[in-house]
């Protein structure tokens, strides 16, 4: 293959990352509603919070878990079709990794719509499907044990999965390429969705918000707190001070 076509389909795959399934899904259930002006309410605290990506998550809070699926899926979708198309098309090369990658920075910066797009992870997950789908099972059911019942943060639930799929790629095949791949598509997460994040751990370091609550942010997070409380077990709750905060009170 020729570094052109290579480029190309670099370029392609960015491009087809930039379509936005979550704003086009959004205008043909709510066509009024505007993706990036959503603002939650916080009932423990009385303000609001609001999420600075436009994807799933965003949608699911404002069009319901099942509008947020979807679209979840078909981000998912997005990320696997063309580095799955390329790694069957040219099965010696690891041009199937970089696609994917790309496919990733076109969602989380997508040149249609001023660079504001989501944060990432389904068509991450796409990709690290077409890698390794057993490794990228693993490496979740990993990251959920230890958010929830070692680390309690719903930030390592949902993203740990990604960074340990490092690893893994790693170790279980010794391929560099892959292994760079995915590193680099952690680093694209991270940038992402280090806004939103900030927020998050700030508030929990204020006691405003706990891993119960969190979990309700993120769909994900919902449909793994159901879980948890059909099994017996309850996430971690952490009771929010009415007091002044400037009190210097014990």
């Amino acid at each position: 293959m020729s570094t052109l076509t290579a480029i190309s389909l670099i370029l392609l795959a960015y491009a087809f990352g930039s379509i936005s399934i979550a704003r086009l899904v959004t205008r043909l259930f709510a066509p009024s509603l505007n993706l990036e002006q959503v603002s939650l309410p916080d009932a423990r605290t009385g303000g609001t919070f609001t999420l600075k990506t436009t994807g799933a998550t965003t949608a699911s809070l404002v069009l319901g878990p099942r509008v947020g699926g979807l679209i979840g899926v078909l981000d998912i979708l997005k990320g696997l079709l063309p580095a799955l198309a390329v790694r069957l098309l040219w099965p010696e090369q690891s041009l199937y990794l970089w696609v994917g990658a790309a496919v990733v920075a076109g969602h989380i910066w997508p040149i249609f719509h001023r660079f504001h797009g989501g944060g990432g992870l389904s068509p991450a997950l796409g990709v690290f499907l077409v890698i390794d789908p057993l490794g990228l099972l693993v490496c979740v059911l990993a990251a959920m044990i230890l958010g929830l019942f070692v680390f309690k943060e719903i930030t390592v639930v949902v993203m740990g999965g990604a960074v340990l799929f490092i690893p893994w790629v790693l170790l279980r095949s010794g391929d560099l390429a892959a292994a760079a791949a995915v590193l680099l598509i952690n680093v694209l997460l991270a940038l992402a969705v280090l806004p939103d994040v900030r927020v998050q751990m700030e508030a929990r370091k204020q006691g405003k918000t706990d891993l119960s609550n969190s979990m309700d942010v993120i769909p994900m997070g919902r449909m793994m707190k159901k879980m948890m409380l059909k099994m017996g077990l309850k996430p971690h709750q952490r009771k929010v001070q009415d007091e002044d905060p400037t009190s210097t009170a014990p």
